[in-house]
């Protein structure tokens, strides 16, 4: 299907605002919500007043909040998160009313209002540090952290409305996401820390010794999953990894970055590996490419040099 009024929770995030501005360039209807917890209005700034756009603040947990917004509506891009490892450790509790008990809001009230389609933002935290590799749907999951277990929940409960109540969902796995307007905190990924240092004059701090790897994938091969996701008459009661389907270690990310700041070193403190962190990640995206057609355009590279010569530089 091809909607023509979506819903992004998150909107004001990382991928929520890069999805937003993509499906406005396709003149989709496009309502943003967002408790800007963590995101930030700055991110709407490029189409916040394209007269598709309505931007509105509230909160996934809050039923009598989003009920009203949830209406007349063909699709449900739900990013909405606590997205953090490490803070769903710090805050597990916080981690599932968000991670869980949002995403129920979402589908409860999906369910009611006969929305076509939800589409969640899920995590390859999700698979643990099994170290099977790469990665494949149909593998036993086992996470190791809060926020690992919130997104399995999510995609449980995504998958029991599909099948109890015919609501159309597909949970989209996402490896290690990177691209413009990324938030550089502590709590972030790899890649927009790294960034912020190098621009910053500043050491970069690497938990163990660089060889880890990430499948990292760039934001916008992740928007195009989400809206093929959309799209595709397949992709109900699917679970999908996106991905690139190369994994790259740190070491290897840190000496790209390297070249296009024309540094001849970089200041990197190797510190002790951190709890909760997995050593070793990468996926199989045979079934994406199945479903839905997905075949990310950007490796590591390409996607490194379009997020700074375009966004950075």
């Amino acid at each position: 299907m091809v909607a023509s009024k979506v819903v992004v929770t998150g909107a004001a995030g990382f991928i929520g605002s890069n999805l937003c501005e993509t499906l406005l360039k396709k003149n989709i209807e496009v309502v943003g919500i967002d408790n800007l917890y963590t995101g930030k209005l700055e991110n709407l700034n490029s189409f916040k007043d394209n007269k598709y756009f309505k931007f509105v603040k509230c909160d996934i947990r809050n039923l009598s909040e989003i009920a009203p917004i949830l209406k007349d509506t063909d699709v449900i891009f739900h990013e909405a998160a606590q997205t953090s490892v490490q803070g769903s450790i710090q805050n597990p509790s916080l981690c599932n009313e968000v991670n869980v008990q949002g995403t129920l809001n979402i589908l409860d009230l999906a369910r009611k209002n006969d929305v076509e389609k939800v589409i969640l933002a899920s995590s390859a935290a999700i698979y643990g540090d099994d170290p099977t590799l790469p990665k494949k749907e149909s593998m036993h999951v086992q996470p190791i952290s809060p926020y690992g277990v919130s997104k399995l929940a999510a995609e449980s409960y995504l998958f029991a409305y599909y099948r109890v109540y015919g609501l159309k969902t597909t949970s989209l796995r996402y490896f290690n996401v990177y691209g413009p307007r990324q938030d550089n905190s502590p709590y972030s990924g790899v890649i927009a820390i790294f960034l912020s240092n190098i621009r910053r004059n500043k050491p970069i701090n690497v938990f163990g010794d660089g060889t880890q790897t990430r499948d990292f994938v760039y934001v916008k091969d992740v928007v195009n999953a989400n809206i093929l996701a959309s799209e595709s008459i397949h992709s109900a009661g699917k679970i999908l990894n996106i991905a690139s389907g190369n994994p790259t270690s740190l070491n290897e990310v840190l000496e790209i970055l390297k070249e296009e700041f024309h540094r001849k070193e970089l200041m990197v403190n190797y510190k002790d590996n951190r709890v909760g962190d997995i050593k070793f990640s990468s996926a199989n995206i045979s079934l994406a490419k199945k479903i839905i057609g997905f075949e990310p355009k950007y490796d590591i590279r390409a996607g490194l040099e379009d997020y700074i010569r375009n966004y950075i530089a």
